[in-house]
């Protein structure tokens, strides 16, 4: 088929890029879309990433949850628990905190969390956090765990 021939389904052009009208919709439903984090809404996800004086600004009298952990690394146990604590109608702050040991710089972990739908902000932690969110050492603990013991059994 030549190039007149080529079927534009979704309104596409031979280079397979959307038609202006047709970004300018999806533009217009992002509005609509945002918080589902579909239609392929032209957002960068690290403009997410704010100071802690940000977040409490931007949530003002909004109901909230905030939660700190070190994410390091980013497990689908922290992503099934931060969607068990996303909540219709409150904001969900997530505060990277810095781990003794990371094994991913902390702004790399944190634009990884601000990439999850069910996350509003992200927080970069100053300094040593007091101490990680229980639920995230536990994640953290448990794949240390599995590697080792495939480890172990992979030497026997």
């Amino acid at each position: 088929m030549g190039g007149a021939g080529i079927a534009r389904e979704n309104h596409e052009n031979f280079l397979g890029q959307l038609s202006l009208i047709d970004w300018f919709r999806r533009l217009a439903a992002c509005g609509l879309a945002f918080r589902a984090g579909r239609l392929g809404c032209p957002l960068d996800t690290r403009s997410k990433i704010v100071t802690a004086d940000q977040a409490r600004e931007q949530i003002g009298s909004n109901p909230a949850k905030w939660i700190a952990g070190n994410f390091d690394p980013l497990l689908a146990a922290h992503i099934r628990h931060l969607r068990d604590l996303a909540v219709p109608g409150h904001l969900l702050v997530v505060e990277i905190t810095n781990s003794e040991h990371p094994l991913l710089a902390q702004r790399a972990r944190a634009e990884l969390v601000a990439a999850l739908a069910m996350v509003d902000f992200v927080v970069l932690a100053n300094g040593s956090s007091a101490a990680p969110a229980p639920a995230d050492a536990v994640f953290t603990e448990r794949l240390v765990e599995h590697v080792l013991q495939r480890h172990r059994e992979e030497k026997s």
